[in-house]
């Protein structure tokens, strides 16, 4: 619900300020029947004093409550708001209805798979209860009071919002984009109309958005001829919904409410469009709308539009494959600073300040082999994006120290055991910077290291949140796994030339089921370098295999 109650005093003389004062407390201490007894006061004496104000804010009120209270709640509440639009006038009959078909909708959301359920009927199985309906008798019923919300649009037009606001609390300069009744109701029923729903039956002559002029200008998009056959469809009405309002604002001389609506227009089109290239129409569109108005603050607004275009575009960049996008980001990032240097506190300049931290955000990954021979030279692969240079650690881990960083999942509680592990080695890396603020990928040579379990560890120096970091077996053993029914057969081998290691001890830990406290064995490798393990029934969870020999783990 769009549309929030507030107890200003303009509206009030003291009785209601001092009623509402007691429904707030009676709702805050958790009685909503001792509140709802308030409400119907304050309903009674708006009747009678003609506050059609105080009457809307009272029926929110009741219908919250009732909610909670009763068991056929919805049925009452909207049934009460059919009676109360029947005795209304404009605007406040207009309110009503776009507060009725957002409680049909409210309903619809909470019980969707009840009408999923249900199959197409001729008629209403049930001319008042709504809860009977199908499907698209329902969305044709809140269809019709957004509809009815919208009667006298010209009159709408002409109701400055702030007159309004007894009834309305709206965000901190929302009224710069909606400044009319008109614009709104409008823009409540649009978020009907924008839903995705598409459980509704199609018919053979299903609305599709398939006319490139739809993408145009404010102007061309405003003279545009919107019809088809399926007056029902969601995506026609909101296109009709959004013409008229682009129609309206065109005649403005202050362009804020025109360029919001236009852009939350095109960006619809470009979601639910069948429309070949309609990336490349779309940025036509926003470069031509930005020249309309290149010396007010809302240029900025698509310029950021052309410049997250352009950014999401560059994510498609692959190294040979798809070199096309690959200075997409850095064409982005030009365009924002350029609106942000022109319209430092503009809107525009703020979505293009976020849009910048994104295209110069740094990311990191390094991997490595798992297991690597004892006294040769390996390699690590760094991922990296707008990172000049690393330093590289080399520091001993034990297995439980390698569980422990394994289950932390914050970086917080990642450092805090890295920073405790022994230093082996450590060195500084230069990355080569390409200045396209894309993903890159290089190999970095690993020094040779005696056997043992290390952590590879990588951070940018000019930003302690970003690091990567890779665990690695330095060991010349090789193990593989060979099943024979049920049972394993264990063979250690030599990692560098493929012989097998005899004489080698190999523990075996494991689990039954996860359950049970870790089970062991151990056993002596044979002249192939094999065990054979003999399994139970049971299920063996969670094995572990280590190996030993003269010295050497792994």
């Amino acid at each position: 619900m769009i549309i929030l109650f507030t107890n200003t005093p303009q509206a009030q003389d003291n009785d209601y300020t001092s009623l509402w004062k007691k429904v707030n407390q009676f709702e805050i201490e958790g009685l909503p029947q001792s509140a709802l007894k308030v409400v119907n006061t304050i309903t009674k004496q708006a009747k009678k004093d003609k506050n059609d104000a105080q009457i809307v804010k009272s029926m929110l009120f009741k219908s919250k409550f009732a909610l909670i209270l009763e068991e056929d709640a919805h049925l009452n509440v909207i049934n009460e708001f059919k009676t109360e639009i029947a005795q209304s006038e404009f605007p406040t009959t207009n309110i009503l209805e776009s507060l009725l078909a957002n409680l049909y909708w409210q309903y619809f959301q909470e019980n969707r798979y009840t009408f999923y359920n249900r199959t197409k009927t001729e008629e209403k199985v049930d001319a008042v209860d709504f809860r009977t309906w199908d499907l698209q008798t329902l969305f044709e019923e809140i269809h019709l009071h957004f509809k009815n919300s919208l009667k006298s649009g010209l009159m709408l037009q002409q109701e400055d919002l702030r007159q309004y606001n007894v009834l309305l609390q709206v965000a901190a300069e929302s009224k710069i984009y909606r400044p009319t009744l008109y614009d709104f109701l409008a823009h409540t029923a649009l978020e009907f109309y924008k839903t995705d729903e598409n459980s509704i039956p199609n018919p053979a002559y299903k609305f599709e958005i398939d006319n490139s002029n739809l993408l145009g200008e404010a102007k061309t998009f405003s003279e545009e001829i919107i019809t088809s056959k399926d007056s029902t469809s969601l995506q026609l009405n909101a296109l009709k919904l959004y013409q008229d309002l682009v129609q309206f604002h065109l005649k403005d001389t202050n362009p804020t409410a025109l360029v919001d609506v236009d852009l939350e227009r095109l960006n619809f089109i470009k979601q639910k469009a069948v429309i070949n290239d309609k990336e490349s129409i779309l940025l036509e569109t926003f470069k031509k709308s930005q020249n309309n108005y290149i010396d007010h603050e809302v240029s900025g607004l698509y310029a950021f539009e052309i410049a997250n275009l352009l950014y999401l575009q560059s994510k498609a960049y692959k190294p040979v494959s798809n070199e096309a996008p690959r200075w997409k980001a850095k064409d982005a990032l030009e365009i924002c600073e350029t609106i942000m240097a022109k319209f430092p506190k503009s809107k525009g300049a703020f979505k293009c300040e976020n849009l910048r931290q994104n295209i110069l955000s740094e990311t990191l990954t390094i991997k490595t082999e798992s297991y690597i021979p004892i006294q040769e030279f390996s390699k690590i692969l760094v991922t990296y994006k707008n990172i000049p240079n690393l330093k590289f650690k080399v520091l001993n881990i034990s297995e439980k120290q390698l569980e422990r960083l394994n289950t932390s999942y914050s970086k917080q509680e990642q450092l805090a055991v890295i920073n405790k592990l022994k230093l082996v080695t450590d060195w500084n890396q230069d990355l080569k910077n390409e200045s396209d603020y894309q993903q890159h990928s290089t190999e970095v040579k690993i020094p040779k290291l005696d056997n043992g379990r290390y952590l590879f560890y990588a951070e940018y120096e000019n930003d302690e949140k970003t690091f990567a970091f890779s665990a690695v077996q330095v060991t010349d053993f090789a193990l593989v796994q060979k099943k024979i029914n049920s049972n394993i057969i264990y063979q250690i081998i030599d990692r560098n030339n493929g012989q097998p290691i005899t004489d080698a001890t190999v523990k075996i830990s494991y689990q039954i089921d996860y359950r049970s406290r870790f089970h062991t064995l151990t056993e002596t490798t044979d002249v192939s370098g094999e065990v054979l393990i003999i399994k139970t029934k049971k299920r063996w969870t969670n094995i572990k295999v280590e190996v030993s020999k003269d010295g050497q783990t792994g």
